[in-house]
């Protein structure tokens, strides 16, 4: 089922399970002068306002404070495959372009073999294995000349960084908010909906409104802040814009200087 889809049918069920006992539960008479309670309307707007608190507030700053660092975790790699794309410029030609290709096949490697997998909540072993590889021949780079020298270094340096960007990655895929949270949120989502008609709010067509409005902001804030705790999967997580970026910049470096 499209994550879209999961969102609007969720929202709809928050909404219908609110109707419900708010029509089946709730009192069936109005006030003496026939107006809507202010005591009612209190209470609904408190159960609004805490839906909003505690779930939207909390849970999806949380999930969106995670899902904004592991996309800067992208980019922060992608960087530094560019310095180290650059740095192994200043190598000897043979180790120059070794170097740049296993670079390039990395890349690639990330950005069509591995972000499927990430989708799965794990890395992809063949991306390792390249990264390894270009590991391998910054090290074993000849270095003869104090230029060559200063170049390998600073290869070895940036790489350094694409090793930590990494397995920042591969932390945040499986890092996320504990099942019994989720389980607390719907419990808590649940009763939140339910208070009024539990107290006995009498089942006007207005009170009706405003409780269904209630469950569905409630259910609406759950699936988002699920959504948003999976860092690498639709509709909002990570994409590989942060590879194809640095694939321009590889090609760019490429582009003999005047």
């Amino acid at each position: 089922m499209s994550p879209y889809l999961v969102s609007v049918v969720s929202t709809l069920g928050g909404a219908a399970f609110a109707f419900c006992l708010g029509r089946f539960l709730g009192r069936v008479r109005d006030t003496a002068d026939g107006e809507v309670g202010g005591q009612a309307l209190s209470l609904i707007g408190a159960v609004l306002l805490s839906s909003f608190i505690l779930l939207t507030g909390f849970q999806v700053a949380g999930s969106w404070s995670a899902l904004s660092s592991a996309r800067g975790g992208t980019y922060d790699e992608a960087r530094a495959l560019t310095d180290t794309y650059w740095a192994a410029g200043g190598l000897a030609t043979a180790d120059r372009t070794a170097v740049r290709g296993l670079l390039r096949q990395y890349t690639v490697d990330v950005r069509t073999a591995e972000f499927p997998e990430l989708a799965h909540g794990r890395t992809s072993a063949a991306a390792w294995l390249a990264l390894d590889r270009v590991r391998a021949a910054v090290r074993g780079a000849v270095a003869m000349r104090p230029e060559q020298q200063t170049a390998k270094a600073a290869a070895q340096s940036a790489l350094a960084t694409v090793y930590e960007a990494r397995s920042d990655r591969a932390a945040a895929v499986k890092a996320g908010i504990p099942r019994v949270v989720w389980l607390a949120m719907v419990v808590a989502g649940a009763f939140l909906i339910a208070f009024p008609a539990v107290l006995g709010v009498t089942a006007t067509a207005r009170h009706l409104v405003a409780v269904s409005f209630a469950g569905a902001a409630v259910a609406f804030a759950i699936v988002l802040a699920a959504q948003l705790n999976h860092p690498f999967q639709e509709p909002f997580g990570v994409s590989r814009a942060a590879f194809v970026f640095a694939e321009t910049r590889f090609d760019e470096m490429d582009v003999p200087r005047a």
